[in-house]
Formats: C-alpha cells, structure tokens, sequence
C-alpha cells in the first residue's frame, strides 16, 4: 500500500485493522479464485505464488490475470471510499516469473509453506521499483514472454535493481489482451514514441515526445520519469559508453 505509514498515523488502532482486514480480504479473494496461494501478510503487504502446490502451465497468465482484478477493485473502491470520506488506497505490485523453492520452511517450532530464491526477491524489487515510475503494476520481462499473448502492456524501461548485477527489462501491466482501448491504448503508442528515441540516445526529441504523452494524461507517472530524466540526460550526456540500462539505487 502506497504511503502506508502517512495513513496509520492518521487512523486509530482500530480503524487500521478494519481498514486493512477489509482490503486483504477483498485482494485475497481474488488471488484464490485464480487459484493462487496466499503465502503471508508482511505487514500491509501480500505476498502469492501460482505453480504450486498444484502445478500450473499458465501461472504466469494467472498471477497476471489477478493482479489486473486486484487494481479494478481497487478502484471501485477508492470510488467508494471517497464517497464515504475513508482513506483511499493506492497499491503497487511487483510480479516475476523463474524458478524458485517452494516448500514447508522454518525450525522445528514452526513451519511455514512458502517461496525462497532469486525470483522471488526480484518480484519484490519490482514492486519498490513501481515507485521511481509512478506505476501500479509492474512486471518483468520473463513475466511478460510466459503470457504476452494474453495481457497489454507498456514497456517501460531497462533497469537494474538495487541487490542485482544484470539488467531486467520491465513492463507496465494494463489489462487483459486487446482490452486496453481509446485515451489509454494512445498513450501506450505516444509513449512508445518517445521510449525509441530515448533509447536512440535522441534525448531532447524523446522529451518532446513524452511532453505530448501528457495531452493524454496529464499526471502519466512513468512519462513525468522520462521527462526528467531526459532533461537531466541533455543537460549532463550519460557518455558514449551509454547501454541504456536505468540503475536504481533504492529498493522502492
């Protein structure tokens, strides 16, 4: 949950705990009718797996699927909230596709079936890195080659996150295949514009680009990114050894 702690400390202990009893609910929900596995609550935070314990060939496609549900909800529920004057809630997600263990793990008091491994902890990184781009849902490339017949996206850059030696490329999550229609699926294609010249190197030109991806949206986060960036890149040349690759240095 965005700003998780700003909204605890305006809330009572109370108010908390329905707050969050009643969003977990509604996202768990959702995550197990694409039969996924709720693994555990950190806090405000959810953590699944689909491909286990029964195996899954579309897990990918499922996890996907699911979280493209979770932010529909969530924005008939900010709407909601709003009208009953409660706190709205703005979640990101991180989603990531590898291989990984996935057992009964903890001492000999106290089990737990859960995930371990590489890819889950860049799974988690992805959903910190959603914060340098004022993105929801962001998913990795491998996410995205396992099910990219059946969802939409943005891509959105080529980064390394804080923890890792090799560049990932990302991708925002939209919706469903062919779902993402009128000022949406325009932004997508202006955006993808100004992402080419970007990686051409032609940073002034790609600033123009992404300035016109904002007559669409005018608060499109991840163009907002670009626009600053660019800037910066014009002002300051990242240098002839450029490879392109974003390095994050918080983990979100």
């Amino acid at each position: 949950i965005q700003g998780f702690s700003a909204i605890s400390e305006r809330l009572t202990p109370t108010e908390l705990v329905q707050l969050l009893n009643d969003y977990l609910t509604d996202m768990c929900d959702i995550i197990i009718s694409s039969e996924g596995t709720v693994d555990k609550f950190e806090g405000d935070a959810i953590m699944a797996f689909w491909g286990a314990p029964t195996k899954q060939s579309d897990h990918a496609q499922r996890a996907c699927f699911a979280a493209i549900d979770m932010n529909n909800r969530l924005i008939e529920l900010r709407v909601k909230a709003v009208q009953e004057g409660i706190t709205p809630l703005t979640v990101r997600m991180g989603v990531n596709t590898g291989q990984m263990v996935v057992g009964n793990m903890g001492s000999t008091q106290r089990m737990n079936y859960t995930i371990m491994g590489d890819a889950v902890n860049l799974a988690s990184r992805l959903e910190g890195a959603n914060k340098a781009y004022g993105s929801g849902m962001m998913i990795s490339e491998s996410t995205y080659r396992s099910c990219e017949e059946d969802i939409d996206v943005r891509e959105l850059d080529r980064i390394m996150v804080v923890g890792k030696s090799e560049p990932v490329t990302v991708y925002q999550l939209l919706s469903r295949k062919n779902q993402t229609t009128g000022a949406d699926a325009d932004l997508v294609d202006q955006f993808s514009k100004g992402l080419e010249l970007y990686k051409a190197g032609d940073f002034r030109l790609a600033k123009s680009e992404f300035l016109s991806c904002l007559d669409i949206f005018a608060d499109d986060g991840p163009a907002l990114t670009y626009i600053s960036r660019c800037q910066a890149f014009a002002d300051n040349s990242p240098g002839a050894d450029w490879d392109g690759v974003y390095r994050l240095t918080e983990k979100g």
